[in-house]
């Protein structure tokens, strides 16, 4: 009945507002099903990419978060316009730079634009209360290049699919090949310390725990004072270091095949328990719940830190941001050691598609029209103008590949945020490319990257799943309690507050008691589905 009420309540907000939506510039009038017409008949994905004769504006939500948005009048949109004589006006509230905020603000208004964008687990609710229309047959019959990439990425159609089993969002890529997953984190420590103990990079947890006691023991960064802090993080805890023990940090299949919370498995129980007497030691930074995100720039640049793991590009760059303290810095990354089975493996990964993705709405009054302007992206000629900018501006074909130029590589927010100045780069529904990403990384950045990417390591990512607006009731509803208890039992576990093995039992207890069950339960409700959907 709820359910039914949410639908009901956005539906009787949306039909008001109908003269939203995309409009031949200059001129306004009510949604008509014979404006399919406005498209140019010639459109085919390929060599014609022009979608309508007379010029057209399309509306776009996309929030202005922490990395902005794109603007109509960037140059990669403007260029845009030129090649398909569509242009794009962003609605969103430049004021409202938190994401899930202003995505409620602009659905409370009941003023959809054209196309809804938005993180997937914001933007998938709203299928099932009727803000968004089946794209199937749009796409069957209007989009071959959406076509080509559902076929090449199937985990994007599931991603993108409500309850029903239709498709309603597009989502794309971050680069790399279909159904592998892509590193993005990776083990760092210091070489030079292992060189100056005499030490081989480890390749077992036993070698790695031993270096990281070396660290703290032996004086390796010379000062004579036991101020060494051998492992540091930049989040809060120690959730990259849970694998070594089998551990997950959070939502996982497990060998029967059902979903399951790792922070409610005896693995984490065996993790938490080593990893406390590390801290205990010494061995794991004393202000790891507190020190936060300048970590690793205060730790290396003042020749503190030994270890981490955390993305190439970033933590590689910190060799060059710190020269001048440490001259003697080489922080590379290194092969994650063997766990306690004796299995090398690397569970922070990414899927091969990003986490956002968009939508037509309910509103649109010309969806055919938008349905080819997203096709477009994923043309070859979108791909590469959202990817490298505008050729003899921002890159250079060599060998028929893209070479970013000097005034795209000299960005001093490096490669990624120059695409953003100009546009490109944003996440919406297109084939990615990790050149941007490499593109940004010095050498010890790439090495670490390639060897992750090349290697056999990298684990699945938990799959793509949609959930019921019943099952995402149950399980926001439940998180918002069990996230923060799980948050701090770790933090207590880790700092000796607690003893894991005296209040473990309890701690089990108390998480059934808040409903962790229940979310176990819609998550492996999904989880069915998505195994039907994948057969």
């Amino acid at each position: 009945m709820r359910k039914k009420y949410a639908v009901l309540t956005l539906l009787m907000t949306i039909v008001p507002a109908l003269l939203a939506g995309c409009q031949s510039d200059g001129e306004q009038g009510p949604a008509t099903s014979t404006q399919e017409s406005s498209a140019g008949s010639g459109y085919n994905g390929k060599d014609q990419l022009k979608i309508t004769d007379k010029p057209i504006t399309v509306t776009l939500f996309y929030a202005f978060g922490g990395n902005g948005a794109p603007k109509g009048d960037m140059p990669a949109w403007r260029e845009t316009a030129k090649i398909t004589n569509v242009a794009m006006k962003n609605v969103a509230n430049e004021s409202i730079t938190e994401e899930k905020q202003a995505f409620n603000t602009m659905l409370s208004s009941g003023d959809l634009p054209d196309l809804i964008h938005g993180q997937r687990d914001t933007i998938n609710p709203i299928i099932s209360q009727g803000a968004l229309i089946p794209l199937d047959d749009l796409i069957a019959k209007q989009a071959p290049n959406i076509q080509k990439f559902l076929a090449d990425y199937p985990e994007a159609r599931r991603a993108g699919a409500g309850p029903d089993g239709k498709l309603y969002t597009l989502t794309g890529t971050l680069g790399g090949e279909p159904g592998k997953a892509l590193p993005s984190m990776g083990f760092f420590i210091r070489q030079d310390w292992l060189n100056k103990l005499g030490l081989k990079a480890p390749t077992t947890l036993d070698e790695y725990k031993k270096a990281l006691y070396a660290f703290r023991q032996q004086d390796p960064n010379g000062n004579g004072k036991q101020d060494e802090v051998p492992y540091f993080y930049r989040d809060k805890g120690i959730r990259p270091l849970l694998q070594l023990w089998g551990a997950n940090h959070e939502w996982y299949v497990g060998k029967d095949d059902k979903v399951h919370h790792g922070k409610a498995e005896p693995e984490y129980r065996a993790a938490l328990k080593e990893l406390s007497q590390w801290y205990k030691d010494g061995i794991i930074d004393p202000e790891i719940f507190t020190r936060g995100s300048q970590a690793r720039q205060f730790l290396l640049g003042n020749n503190l830190g030994g270890a981490t793991i955390d993305w190439f590009g970033s933590t590689a760059a910190v060799n060059d941001a710190v020269k001048a303290q440490v001259p003697a810095i080489n922080f590379v990354a290194m092969a994650p050691p063997a766990d306690v089975t004796g299995k090398v493996k690397f569970n922070h990964t990414r899927e091969p598609i990003h986490s956002y993705a968009w939508g037509i709405s309910a509103q649109a009054k010309d969806p055919v029209t938008v349905i080819r302007y997203m096709d477009f992206f994923f043309s070859p000629t979108g791909e590469r103008l959202m990817n490298f900018g505008l050729e003899g501006t921002h890159y250079e074909l060599v060998n028929n590949e893209p070479v970013p130029k000097p005034v795209a590589l000299s960005h001093s927010g490096g490669f990624p945020n120059f695409l953003r100045s100009i546009g490109a780069g944003y996440e919406i529904g297109r084939r990615g490319s990790l050149a941007g990403e490499l593109n940004s990384m010095n050498d010890i950045g790439k090495n670490g990257f390639t060897m992750y990417q090349k290697s056999n390591w990298l684990a699945k990512p938990f799959p793509v799943l949609t959930f019921t607006a019943e099952e995402k009731k149950t399980i926001d509803n439940a998180m918002v309690n069990l996230t923060p208890f799980l948050d701090e039992y770790e933090q207590k576990g880790l700092m000796g507050a607690q003893d894991v093995d005296a209040t473990w039992d309890k701690h089990l207890e108390e998480m059934n008691k808040m409903n962790l069950q229940k979310v176990l339960d819609a998550y492996n409700s999904a989880y069915a589905r998505y195994k039907a959907e994948s057969k």
